[in-house]
């Protein structure tokens, strides 16, 4: 079997398959996965493919393990995916062109509108980010303040290391977080995280509106930024929406981040999440017994409960239990 351990595994808590049966392995593949094509090479050990799967809205991300030689085929989709390498050797082939999945590395962006073939050496290992065009394009429009009139074609000679491995360690870390604590995640929580993600994954990959993304941005007025400010305090509780702030603001995403930074000295969701930690705090100078830190982080969007007392403390010279500690209300006295 492949050496990662099940318990330990990433994604762990949203399996989709753990099993030696190629018949069973072939099924899930087909049914959940969509693939066309699955083949295993001449068995040299035993064999076992480990799959976990996590979906918030238009943002998917994979976990696959193999501990055999096989080939997998896709057909197009509603997605387009990257594939980032764990471990191990493989190659995948889209549109007429072939290459290396090297060890530590990740592929170009494998289009939608393209059948795909991968192949995998024995304990190879991989997560697959795949994003949904539609959420692609939605968020695309938000960047550029303008709606996306033509296609989008992501550039096929490679990424930029540096920001790639930006992205990769977001990757990563919305993965562990999702895996630890996803099921006391918020809706909030979770529509920030794939907002982030996507937009991330826009600016980091060259394509077909790259030259909108690096452009300079067209000034915002100050009352703009009032605006958005008075937008975020009254929805501190909701989903960061940049859709409706830089609508408020009439200006491109990207124009209204460059004002926000240039006269308050910070990023909406930096203002945003000054809003959340004075919340918490007050949450936490009240709260009765029944609560923890963990639960008013959550409730307070934010999704790793070490970042929230990194950034609690940074904001308020105290961790956050130290606060919930003075805070906790007296017991009830017998009458």
């Amino acid at each position: 079997m492949i050496a990662i351990q099940k318990r330990n595994n990433p994604l762990s808590n949203y399996p989709v398959m753990y099993s030696s049966d190629p018949d069973l392995v072939r099924d899930r593949l087909f049914g959940f996965y969509k693939a066309t094509h699955f083949d295993i090479a001449r068995q040299k050990s035993e064999f076992a493919v480990r799959a976990n799967h996590l979906q918030i809205g238009g943002l998917g991300l994979s976990y696959c393990d193999y501990a055999n030689d096989v080939t997998v085929g896709f057909g197009e989709d509603t997605f387009v995916r990257q594939i980032f390498n764990l471990q191990g050797e493989g190659q995948y082939t889209a549109g007429g062109r072939s290459a290396e999945i090297r060890g530590g590395k990740w592929t170009a962006v494998l289009p939608a509108s393209t059948p795909l073939r991968l192949d995998f050496k024995a304990h190879y290992c991989q997560f697959v980010l795949r994003i949904e065009m539609s959420a692609l394009l939605s968020n695309l429009g938000i960047l550029i303040g303008q709606p996306v009139s033509r296609e989008l074609v992501f550039d096929q000679t490679g990424a930029r290391d540096p920001a790639m491995a930006a992205l990769r360690r977001r990757v990563f870390d919305f993965a562990n977080d999702f895996n630890a604590r996803g099921a006391f995640f918020t809706d909030r929580a979770a529509a920030e995280v794939e907002r982030m993600v996507i937009m991330k994954f826009l600016m980091c990959h060259q394509h077909s509106y790259t030259d909108l993304l690096l452009r300079e941005p067209l000034p915002a007025g100050s009352s703009a930024v009032r605006k958005v400010e008075e937008f975020i305090a009254a929805n501190w509780d909701k989903p960061l929406d940049i859709e409706k702030m830089a609508a408020l603001a009439q200006v491109s995403a990207r124009s209204l981040f460059r004002q926000f930074k240039k006269d308050r000295g910070c990023t909406p969701a930096e203002f945003a999440k000054g809003i959340r930690l004075d919340h918490a705090r007050d949450m936490l100078q009240r709260c009765d017994a029944e609560i923890s830190v963990t639960q008013i982080a959550l409730k307070c969007g934010f999704q790793n409960p070490g970042h929230f007392a990194r950034d609690y403390r940074l904001a308020f010279g105290e961790l956050p239990s130290e606060t919930l500690k003075r805070g906790r209300l007296p017991p009830h006295l017998p009458q």
